[in-house]
């Protein structure tokens, strides 16, 4: 109902003004509304009144809608959680512009703080980001630097790069006593007591005091018959393999040295 005004003529006894029983009327009417707004209609309520301008404490109170805006944001009690209880347990803050939605943690003191911004409209992301079990630890970024702990890396889907030899707590491999860096070139390896289906180009074998046993065929221009202080290097052994026939004769004729 609007309020009523109760006419009062327009000067005193002109007979313009409401009659008593009509300015009782309205002046009734206008307290019924009151009454009704703030309280039960007979009675106003025993409760204090919220204003817009004034410092109020609300208790059980539902809000529809509500839109928060100001500097000091929500607070809760002194040692108490703020607690949202959404009907779908979904809390959303939504973007506008040319910004994603977002939610800024500060530290204690408020003068800086680590914001959690939603992936930008042109990424078409729509997915869910689940935090880690376990015990109380601390998120790994792309460009943090950490050290993880009881971490398994599958090497069919994933590609390691730039990782110095010196990172590695075992960054060589050792081949009879001589140890190899990864990825370095070795031309002399020490200590081999057995060589299986070998190929050596270009180079010299020693043997040491060994035998030669081969299923195929030695080639006649690589090796030469010399013996030094027990060693038969076969890169010298030409001359003798190509006086055999035959791997059998070859077999002979080392025999004899």
């Amino acid at each position: 109902m609007a309020y009523q005004p109760i006419g009062r003529g327009s000067a005193a006894n002109d007979g313009t003004g409401d009659d008593l029983r009509t300015g009782a009327g309205k002046l009734n009417a206008n307290f019924v509304e009151i009454y009704t707004k703030l309280g039960n209609g007979s009675a106003l309520s025993a409760d204090d009144f919220a204003t817009f301008t004034g410092t109020e404490t609300l208790t059980n109170k539902t809000l529809t809608d509500p839109e928060i805006d100001g500097s000091s944001g929500i607070k809760s009690g002194s040692s108490a959680n703020l607690k949202i209880s959404a009907g779908n347990q979904i809390v959303e803050i939504r973007g506008g512009g040319s910004n994603s939605g977002s939610i800024t943690l500060n530290c204690e003191s408020n003068s800086h703080g680590q914001k959690l911004l939603g992936q930008p409209h042109s990424a078409g992301v729509t997915n869910i980001q689940m935090l880690p079990a376990g015990a109380d630890s601390t998120l790994v970024s792309r460009v943090s630097t950490d050290t993880l702990t009881n971490k398994s890396i599958s090497g069919g889907t994933n590609t390691i790069t730039a990782l110095p030899n010196s990172a590695l707590t075992n960054s060589q491999i050792t081949l009879g006593s001589t140890g190899m860096a990864l990825g370095a070139t070795v031309t002399t390896i020490a200590g081999m007591t057995s060589l299986t289906s070998a190929t050596i180009t270009d180079g010299t074998m020693t043997i040491n005091g060994g035998n030669i046993s081969a299923a195929g065929t030695i080639a006649a221009t690589t090796v030469t018959a010399t013996t030094v202080t027990g060693y038969y290097k076969i890169a010298q052994w030409k001359t003798l393999v190509a006086g055999s026939a035959d791997f059998a004769a070859f077999k002979t004729a080392v025999a004899a040295l």
